[in-house]
């Protein structure tokens, strides 16, 4: 006898035909411990990797908010976030292919703005340093929060930071804009972000351990 969870979350058990319901039970109760740990697992992963599939009933991080996704069928595509629901209407709701691109086309244009915003906020605090203001891309990366090139004056942010809260994204942000100053992770380095932002290691251990399967 043995029992799975796939990564949906689906729990199966399997047992030798003709035994008894009682010992079934029981022995899914001895693993329940186990149980809520796995399944809380898979809906962490499920969560934060950056390649999932949309699909109705998915859980997902916008802007460190756990979202239930549902999907519906529409005359017109377009994307409604009420609380927590992300509704996703789509004119080919089976298609997980086209919802998904649906979904990140939007997800981006959500990103432009949030992503503007943060760069303004921390760029008040960088130009005491003398770093001017940058242009702003936005990027699906798998390995990185964020790169900056201080020649062009640019900063790349990844697309999926729209899974964390604000103050995660601005630990990003101004880790890049400090990298105008010092473009190695030397003391000095963090010692100017210390200089401006003292919680920063606690944003950066949140990050990575809230979303490390999403990089």
């Amino acid at each position: 006898m043995n029992v799975r969870i796939n990564e949906k979350g689906e729990i199966r058990v399997s047992a030798r035909s003709g035994l008894p319901l009682e010992e079934i039970n029981g022995f899914i109760e001895s693993k329940a411990e186990w149980i809520i740990r796995t399944l809380a697992a898979v809906e962490r992963y499920n969560m934060a990797k950056p390649d999932s599939e949309i699909y109705e009933g998915k859980k997902c991080y916008y802007l460190g908010e756990s979202c239930l996704v549902e999907i519906k069928q529409s005359d017109v595509d377009f994307i409604k976030k009420d609380e927590a629901i992300i509704t996703i209407f789509s004119t080919q709701p089976d298609r997980r292919d086209i919802v998904k691109l649906q979904y990140l086309s939007w997800l981006k244009k959500e990103a432009t703005t949030v992503f503007i915003n943060s760069v303004i906020r921390m760029h008040s605090l960088a130009e005491k340093e003398n770093i001017p203001m940058p242009e702003i891309s936005i990027r699906n990366m798998k390995t990185r929060w964020g790169s900056c090139n201080p020649r062009k004056q640019k900063i790349t942010l990844n697309l999926q930071l729209m899974k964390a809260d604000l103050e995660c994204i601005d630990h990003v942000v101004l880790h890049e804009l400090m990298h105008f100053k010092y473009s190695n992770h030397g003391k000095e380095f963090y010692a100017l972000i210390d200089k401006y932002m003292s919680d920063w290691k606690e944003r950066r251990e949140r990050l990575n351990e809230k979303y490390k399967d999403g990089i």
